[in-house]
C-alpha cells in the first residue's frame, strides 16, 4: 500500500515538473501572425481602363460607323460605346466611328458608310469593322492597308438588318451579339487605342503645348511647346462647320461631360443625355478626298496620322496636350508639355477630331467672387 502511495506521489511530481517545463517554453514570445495577403488587382478593360472580373484583352472589339444626321437622333447604342470618335464628312455634317468591347448593346445604328480616316481609327484595335459601304477609292484603300486581323463587314453580315425607324438609307442597324455569336473570327489581344503611361500616377500640369503649322497634307502639324492652361473648365464648344456645332458641359453630379447638339441635349433612346468621363479634342488636317458625293459635295479627308495639338478634359478640368500617331496601325500617344504620357481617367471617352477649318474652345469655369467682409 505504501508502495502504491509512493508511486502515486512520484507520478504526480513528474507531471508537475513536466508542466513547469512546458510553461517555461511557452513563455517565449510566439511568432507574430503573418500579414494577410493583398488581393490581386482586377484586370482592366483595354478601351476604358475600368477594372472588372470580366475584363479581357481578347474580347472582340467592334468598330462601327454610326450616322449623325439630325433626322436619326437619338441613335442606338452610343450610350454603351467605350469610345466614340466624331469626324467631319461632306455637307458639313459629322459621323461617328464607335468602339465597343466591354458592353454590347442590343442594337447599334443607324450604320452608315466608311471614310478614309476610319482606317486609322480601326487599325490599332478592331477585330470587326462594320459599315454600310463606301466610295470605291476608300474601300480600295481599306482593303490594301488594314491589318489582316481586321474583319470588314457590311450589309448582309450576321446581325445586320433594315428597320422601320427611318427611311433608307438611314435604316440599317446591327445586333452586335448576333454578329459575334455567329462569327468564327479569331480575336486579337489589344491594349487599347490610347497609350497608357508606365507610371501609375499622372497629374495635370500647368504648362501645355501648341503646334506649328505644317505644309504637308500627309501628316498633321508637328508640335511646338508653348504656354497655355485652362483649369478649371465648365465645358467646351466645338465647331466642325456652320451647321455642326456640338457643345459639352461638365456635370459635377454625374462626373461626366454631357453632350449637346447646339443647344439641344443629345440623348440616348431612353431619353438620358449622353455623357462621357473623358473628352478629348485632337486638331487634325483635312484635305480633298479626291471625289464628290452623289450630290456633288466636296468630300473632306481627315488626316489622323502624324502629330498635332489637342486638349484633354477630365474631372472638370482641361489641359492642352500634343498627340502623335506615326502610322495607320499605331495607337495614339497623348503627352503634356513636360513630355509625360497623359493618362485618361478610367471610363468612357469621346474624341473630337477637330478639322483645321473648325475650332475647339474650352469654357473656363467662373470663379466665385469673394464676399466683402462686413465692417462693424
Amino acid at each position: 500500500m505504501r508502495k502504491n502511495r509512493f508511486a502515486i506521489v512520484a507520478i504526480s511530481l513528474a507531471l508537475v515538473v513536466t508542466g513547469c517545463s512546458k510553461g517555461s517554453n511557452s513563455s517565449n514570445p510566439s511568432p507574430s501572425a503573418s500579414a494577410s495577403p493583398t488581393k490581386p488587382a482586377l484586370p482592366r478593360w483595354p478601351l476604358t481602363g475600368i477594372e472588372s472580373k470580366r475584363a479581357s484583352k481578347t474580347k472582340p472589339v467592334l468598330v462601327i460607323k454610326v450616322e449623325n444626321d439630325p433626322g436619326v437622333r437619338p441613335q442606338s447604342g452610343l450610350d454603351s460605346a467605350d469610345i466614340v470618335f466624331e469626324e467631319l464628312v461632306e455637307g458639313g455634317i459629322t459621323r461617328f466611328c464607335t468602339m465597343f468591347q466591354s458592353k454590347l448593346p442590343t442594337e447599334i445604328g443607324p450604320v452608315r458608310s466608311v471614310r478614309h480616316v476610319d482606317a486609322s481609327i480601326a487599325a490599332p484595335v478592331a477585330d470587326y469593322f462594320v459599315f454600310s459601304g463606301g466610295a470605291r477609292p476608300t474601300l480600295t484603300y481599306l482593303r490594301g492597308n488594314l491589318p489582316k486581323g481586321v474583319k470588314i463587314l457590311t450589309e448582309g453580315a450576321p446581325g445586320m438588318h433594315r428597320t422601320n425607324y427611318h427611311y433608307a438609307p438611314h435604316n440599317l442597324f446591327l445586333n452586335p451579339q448576333t454578329l459575334v455569336a455567329q462569327s468564327s473570327h479569331t480575336n486579337s489581344a489589344t491594349n487599347g487605342i490610347f497609350v497608357r503611361p508606365t507610371k501609375s500616377i499622372w497629374t495635370m500640369p500647368t504648362i501645355t503645348a501648341t503646334p506649328k503649322p505644317s505644309e504637308s497634307a500627309n501628316v498633321s502639324a508637328s508640335p511646338k511647346p508653348a504656354v497655355a492652361i485652362y483649369t478649371p473648365a465648365s465645358g467646351a464648344r466645338v465647331v466642325f462647320s456652320n451647321g455642326e456645332t456640338p457643345n459639352w458641359t461638365w456635370s459635377p453630379k454625374r462626373q461626366e461631360w454631357i453632350r449637346f447638339e447646339g443647344s439641344t441635349p443629345h440623348t440616348s433612346k431612353d431619353g438620358r443625355q449622353l455623357g462621357f468621363t473623358n473628352l478629348v479634342a485632337l486638331h487634325v488636317q483635312t484635305v480633298d478626298a479626291g471625289y464628290r458625293d452623289p450630290a456633288g459635295n466636296f468630300v473632306p479627308r481627315t488626316v489622323f496620322t502624324g502629330y498635332g495639338k489637342g486638349t484633354v478634359m477630365m474631372n472638370g478640368k482641361a489641359v492642352a496636350v500634343t498627340w502623335s500617331k506615326p502610322d495607320l496601325a499605331s495607337p495614339v500617344t497623348l503627352k503634356d508639355a513636360a513630355g509625360n504620357v497623359v493618362s485618361l481617367n478610367p471610363g468612357r471617352t469621346w474624341v473630337e477630331l477637330v478639322p483645321n477649318t473648325g475650332s475647339f474652345t474650352v469654357v473656363k469655369a467662373k470663379t466665385p467672387k469673394p464676399k466683402p467682409s462686413s465692417s462693424k
